[in-house]
């Protein structure tokens, strides 16, 4: 078959034992339903207002023009389900604007059509609808308009969640000749017209063939697109499987995947412009998945854009890559064979979804790239605007082997530090190849440099007996089998295929392996099983569902015991509950859930929040604020503002801000949140002071973890004080100091009745000063006098006159904040702040 074949070829090509299995498939369907065959669509309308489960509706063969359908609240059953179908596979042809909707229906099948058609509209829309099923037709549509071919959604006015789309398939179908924006197959869902997206779920996309789709388009012209950014934290469960895609080049993502809990796997791409893209969402798989460049030159787009053959490009947290088999792509920065860029956000810290999600705890385990230009690319920030590295993520027991360029490219030189961890991977740079592009070395356990001793076997390069073999590298994930479907043993080769003598179940897909005229009969049943991750619980005693997708019998069991779990058992799909006990401490746990089958495990980490140490504490509010220098218009009262958005700044080591809380109180925490707090580190240290003059440091050099805006935690020995100083001494990457919030805890204590008396008999007058400052002690209780800068260091010293007002020339004073101390004979003090504005 080629490329580009024919609509009337595909037609004779139909004529197969498969098409005559079809026809004694649908002869026994009509033993037992009843059918009625079609020539007319006025008739099937009439025909389907009395519809019944098991009703068949057979097209004669032909070609209708403008054959539009739209069903609505029309139910089969998932034993007899409602059947329209052409009277042979290609033996009707649908031209015009043909077109079928399906709302707030279920259990209908469509099948066997060729859709050569014009127009505005959608081929097949499902709207509010589940478990239809759409299977063995041609798409092709000619239009200038942006049309998303196949699309599942809900209904637009159901903002209850009355009428969701889910258990949809579409299957061994042929997709070809796109060039206009919109996709070949949209996921969509339903909101309540305010906040809450959900998608359709439970839907399947397998065994098609998606061919032809280009030019490249500015933007919305994937072949497959599943949710997106408004859905984004929306779990679909869907599943996309055993299909074909070639010259798939009108977007820079093939498939985009655009919410949580999603798999991609057992594809084959070819010849494909762009990439399977992570674009949006968590927790998705992609597993078992064949990229091969074939050969195809760089090109360029209409607007001058370089196009290239790539692989997978990965944001978002908890993802799961394992098993996927990448040769001969072209591929760099946005388009290499595994692409990890930084981000423009954090998942959980920006309110617009629509960001570039930083990768977060995403495991990249057995992948064999292989003679690709480029490897693994880490770290290109676009230009400056993705500043957020990568957290934990892990690359595991790969197989990388190349004769041009870096096999692991930190890109512009954007290192990732302990963000990127590496553990028994095998490497084997040849001809101009390098290992890494900084020049850095990793260790025995993180990469092994050796020959891997590949053979080229049915199209792809396969471990042999003499490959080498290497322990699991990551407890994340447990990988039981190999891309082929292999038995993965605990020590196995790396890379994407380990050597075995056993038969192969999943190879990579030819164009005879699927569409509407495959050989490919029902799907040999594959042992499932999954479990949906679940949010961080809160200190608080708290439940969480979570969702069992599975086609066998399973445990349910957990490593600690404030975890529990309902119920511990079950089979095929259901909703557990997990509970957590109250969390007393301030230290954040984790524990393990682990659902087990007779044949696969999965795990998910169960982590639950310390308790907030300020519960029980007071919030001491200062009644000033000061500090030794800040940046213009960023001073230290932004630090109570209530506002992330501003901030104090000061450049230098030594650099204070100082809180003055009116009285002496128990200080037992601070609360500080850092400028850039997501993408740098802030040191500091934390001192006290009763009098404002004689402060006492109370920790080591401290810094901030540089993953959160948020507030962070500093635990102090409870201490008495008036005056909380942070002594700054700049972050990683230069010399400035920048708080943007503070917050004071621990517990209000009454001062001692001599010093507030003697707080009473001082008067400090004006207050900012200039030129002079009067001092007059109301009761001549005080003796003395002293002037300390905001650094504690003494500038001034005399006797007070008792009984007269003192008054002090300050004109050659900096301007700034000053402590006067005022003594008695019985060396009682007590301390005034003044402000001098010359």
């Amino acid at each position: 078959m080629t490329n580009n074949y024919s609509l009337l070829r595909s037609i004779n090509y139909g004529l197969n034992k498969q098409h005559l299995l079809f026809l004694m498939l649908s002869l026994f369907a009509f033993c037992v339903s009843a059918q009625t065959y079609i020539e007319d669509l006025d008739e099937l309308e009439d025909l389907l207002d009395n519809v019944t489960a098991g009703d068949v509706f057979i097209i004669k063969n032909g070609t209708y023009n403008d054959f539009e359908l739209s069903i609505s609240e029309k139910h089969g059953n998932s034993g007899s389900p409602i059947v329209i179908q052409a009277e042979t596979v290609g033996g009707v042809t649908l031209t015009g604007e043909s077109h079928f909707v399906f709302k707030k229906s279920s259990y209908i099948t469509l099948q066997g059509f060729i859709f050569d058609c014009e127009g505005d509209n959608s081929l097949v829309k499902l709207e509010g609808s589940n478990n239809i099923r759409i299977t063995r037709n041609v798409f092709e549509l000619k239009t200038e308009e942006s049309i998303k071919w196949v699309y599942i959604g809900g209904i637009w006015d159901d903002h209850t969640f009355q009428y969701t789309s889910h258990n949809n398939r579409i299957d061994h179908n042929t997709f070809q000749n796109k060039t206009t924006p919109g996709h070949y197959i949209t996921i969509d869902g339903t909101n309540d017209g305010d906040s809450d997206f959900r998608q359709s779920t439970y839907d399947r996309i397998d065994h098609n063939y998606f061919k032809n789709n280009g030019p490249r388009a500015e933007n919305e012209q994937e072949s497959i697109r599943i949710g997106w950014s408004e859905m984004s934290k929306s779990s679909g469960y869907t599943t996309v499987e055993f299909n074909l895609f070639e010259d798939c080049d009108g977007d820079p993502e093939i498939v985009s995947v655009k919410s949580c809990d999603n798999v991609v796997r057992h594809n084959t791409f070819r010849k494909s412009y762009g990439t399977l893209s992570l674009r949006h969402g968590n927790r998705n798989r992609i597993e078992g998945n064949y990229f091969f460049g074939d050969d195809k030159e760089i090109g360029t787009s209409n607007t001058g854009s370089t196009l290239y053959t790539g692989g997978i490009r990965v944001y978002g947290t908890d993802h799961i890559i394992i098993n996927n088999y990448f040769e001969n792509l072209e591929g760099t920065r946005w388009d290499a064979p595994i692409t990890i860029t930084q981000g423009d956000a954090i998942d959980g810290e920006s309110s617009s979804l629509s960001k570039h999600f930083r990768a977060e705890r995403v495991t990249i385990a057995y992948n064999t790239l292989v003679n690709n230009t480029y490897g693994i690319e880490i770290g290109f920030d676009n230009n400056g605007n993705y500043s957020k590295k990568v957290k934990d993520v892990m690359f595991a027991n790969n197989l990388v082997i190349g004769k041009t360029n870096s096999l692991v490219n930190y890109v512009d030189g954007n290192d990732q530090g302990d963000g990127v961890s590496w553990s028994n991977n095998l490497m084997y740079p040849e001809g101009d190849a390098i290992l890494i592009s900084d020049n850095s070395t990793f260790n025995n356990n993180e990469v092994t440099v050796e020959n891997p001793n590949l053979e080229f076997t049915n199209g792809v390069w396969k471990s042999t007996a003499a490959s080498p073999l290497f322990t699991s590298g990551t407890t994340s994930v447990m990988v039981n089998e190999d891309i082929e479907g292999q038995n993965r043993p605990t020590e196995s080769n790396a890379g994407a295929d380990h050597f075995s003598t056993e038969s192969v179940r999943y190879a990579p897909l030819e164009p005879e392996d699927v569409g509407p005229y495959s050989d490919e009969g029902e799907l040999e049943e594959v042992d499932q099983l999954s479990i949906a991750a679940i949010d961080i619980f809160t200190a608080e005693a708290g439940t969480q569902e979570t969702a069992v997708t599975s086609n066998m019998a399973w445990d349910v069991s957990v490593d600690q015991d404030w975890i529990s779990a309902s119920p511990t058992n079950g089979e095929n799909n259901e909703t557990i509950e997990i509970m957590v006990s109250e969390n007393t401490t301030t230290e954040e746990r984790t524990g393990t859930l682990t659902i087990a089958s007779s044949t696969l495990t999965r795990t998910i980490t169960i982590t639950q929040m310390g308790k907030d140490p300020s519960d029980g504490l007071d919030l001491l509010d200062p009644d000033t604020v000061f500090a030794s220098a800040a940046q213009d218009s960023n001073g230290p009262e932004n630090t109570l503002d209530d506002d992330f958005d501003t901030r104090w700044s000061a450049e230098g080591d030594g650099q204070t801000i100082t809180y003055d809380l009116g009285e002496i109180n128990t200080v037992s925490l601070l609360k500080i949140a850092f400028h850039n707090g997501t993408s740098r580190k802030t040191y500091f240290e934390i001192a006290v002071s009763e009098n404002g003059t004689e402060f006492t440091t109370l920790t080591n050099r401290l810094e901030s973890s540089g993953t959160t805006d948020e507030y962070e935690n500093f635990i102090l020995n409870a201490t008495t004080a008036r005056y909380v100083q942070i002594i700054g001494y700049g972050n990683e990457n230069s010399a400035w100091t920048s708080i943007t919030e503070v917050r004071i805890y621990g517990t209000e204590d009454r001062l001692s009745v001599s010093e507030n008396s003697l707080t009473k008999t001082l008067k400090v007058f004006p207050n900012p000063a200039q030129k002079e400052l009067h001092i007059l002690d109301t009761k001549q209780q005080l003796s003395r006098i002293e002037v300390y800068n905001i650094q504690g260091q003494k500038i001034l010293s005399q006797p007070l006159q008792v009984g007269l007002e003192t008054t002090i020339n300050v004109s050659s004073f900096a301007a700034g904040t000053y402590i006067l101390k005022a003594s008695n004979s019985n060396n009682e003090t007590t301390f005034k702040r003044f402000i001098i504005n010359n």
